[in-house]
């Protein structure tokens, strides 16, 4: 074989020098950025979750542990919408107990009596164990933490837990769902840590890209009934997610929020929930922040003084009450923007799956079910209390009692206090079961789409 001109061999030599240190180049920067992002996160994460610790300041109750583990058991109701004070007041003792065991490494789940229980309530009792997982690993700790438990008596539940409860979220696999299992699913599970890096600028926001999917996974779960949105109902449940996602973002001063759905087809009675849940202020801390000469608490201050004039204040009504049915009303917000129409998605999300219900599900003998937890706040929607328009260009008012008047106590089957009980953020809370219907936000499919 001829040998190359020395000239030549020199420059092709330099040639791959140079292309072997541009790649060791990129790998250098490459390990230098997960390096930064290791350390970024465990900054923001700390060796200590910052939400087992905002949860565990408000337990009212102890839950009894060993040095190296604990069991938590659940009795036949475990929901944020029909016992949120028992929920809540679970989720507590068992945060306070993980806080307070530095060696708790195991956690045994018994679910044996458990008969009634919603999305919104596992979801918040998994995510605390996710982050005792994510603390352990953060403090370096080498040895793994498990979990183990008991499956409760109801079928219909033993599936929601192997599905979309702990046995998901903490990635059991020997009892995790099949791949033809799992087709009788439909599930939806997306979370913005509050250890997660910022995205990067240039890219389409994290916000934005799961609300989208969330709208497919409502679309996907009105397919199982061969019903879909319109193209208003996808643009009005998109807007109504994306507003409550970026009031968690700028309120809650916490920056921690999950989205999560679930659907089982094979039930008798297919129900679909949804939550949404953030952690850091409540509605009512983030409106108490307010400079009192300031606009924005002008809008609360006429119906505080008169509450208070009248003796409307008891136990299970007070100013944090009102503060939280005052905040849930359109064209009210403690960070307006100009140009922009704040003060309206919470309740109007609400009322978008109301009305979906009432298009859908108008023959079943289970009502749909929504409700705001926020605080010691506790708010429920039924369809007993609509939004009403108050006066023209003023936005639309829902004040919970027959006059739809904010001047008057709102009724204690809707609205209460939750004394000695509290959860560090907002709960948002729905439950409705499917059938047929009609109605601008959803209609039904043409064979085409249903044969896909």
């Amino acid at each position: 074989m001829p040998q190359l001109p020395d000239v030549v061999a020199k420059l092709l030599s330099r040639k791959r020098l140079r292309k072997r240190m541009r790649a060791a180049a990129r790998t250098n920067k490459w390990k230098r950025f997960v390096v930064y992002r290791q350390i970024r996160k465990h900054q923001l994460f700390g060796r200590k979750s910052k939400i087992i610790q905002m949860l565990a300041a408000n337990a009212d109750r102890p839950l009894l542990s060993s040095p190296y583990g604990i069991e938590v058991t659940l009795k036949k109701r475990f929901s944020m919408i029909d016992a949120p004070q028992d929920a809540i007041g679970l989720i507590c003792a068992y945060a306070l107990a993980l806080r307070d065991g530095p060696k708790i490494s195991h956690v045994k789940f018994d679910h044996w009596l458990l008969e009634e229980t919603d999305l919104a309530a596992n979801a918040i009792l998994d995510l605390v164990t996710v982050e005792r997982k994510a603390e352990l690993r953060s403090q370096g700790r080498t040895k793994k933490f498990s979990v183990s438990g008991v499956y409760p008596r109801s079928k219909s539940v033993k599936n929601f837990i192997k599905a979309m409860g702990i046995i998901k979220h903490m990635a059991v696999k020997h009892e995790a769902p099949t791949k033809e299992e799992l087709k009788r699913f439909r599930l939806f599970d997306a979370r913005n840590r509050h250890y997660r890096l910022n995205p990067d600028a240039t890219a389409a926001d994290y916000k934005d890209k799961q609300v989208e999917k969330f709208v497919d996974f409502t679309d996907k779960c009105l397919e199982c009934i061969n019903w879909g949105l319109t193209d208003q109902g996808k643009h009005s449940l998109g807007m109504y997610a994306g507003e409550i996602l970026a009031n968690a973002e700028d309120h809650a001063e916490f920056v921690d929020w999950s989205v999560v759905g679930y659907l089982d087809i094979g039930d008798k009675t297919p129900t679909c929930e949804i939550a949404i849940f953030n952690f850091g202020k409540s509605i009512a801390e983030t409106f108490l922040d307010l400079d009192r000469s300031s606009p924005e608490w002008e809008k609360f201050g006429k119906y505080l003084d008169l509450h208070k004039s009248k003796g409307f204040f008891k136990d299970d009504w007070r100013e944090e009450d009102l503060l939280t049915v005052v905040a849930l009303q359109q064209h009210v917000s403690s960070k307006p923007k100009p140009g922009a129409s704040r003060g309206q998605g919470t309740v109007f999300f609400i009322e978008f799956f109301q009305e979906m219900y009432e298009q859908c599900v108008a023959r079943s003998d289970r009502k749909a079910q929504m409700t705001v937890v926020s605080g010691s706040t506790y708010v429920l929607f039924d369809g007993t209390y609509r939004l009403a328009e108050r006066e023209e260009g003023k936005g639309k008012v829902i004040a919970f009692n027959e006059e739809n008047d904010l001047m008057l106590p709102p009724s204690s089957a809707h609205v209460r206090g939750m004394n000695g009980t509290h959860f560090p953020g907002t709960i948002i809370s729905v439950r409705f079961p499917f059938s047929v219907g009609y109605g601008a936000m959803v209609e039904e499919l043409q064979d085409e789409k249903r044969e896909n």
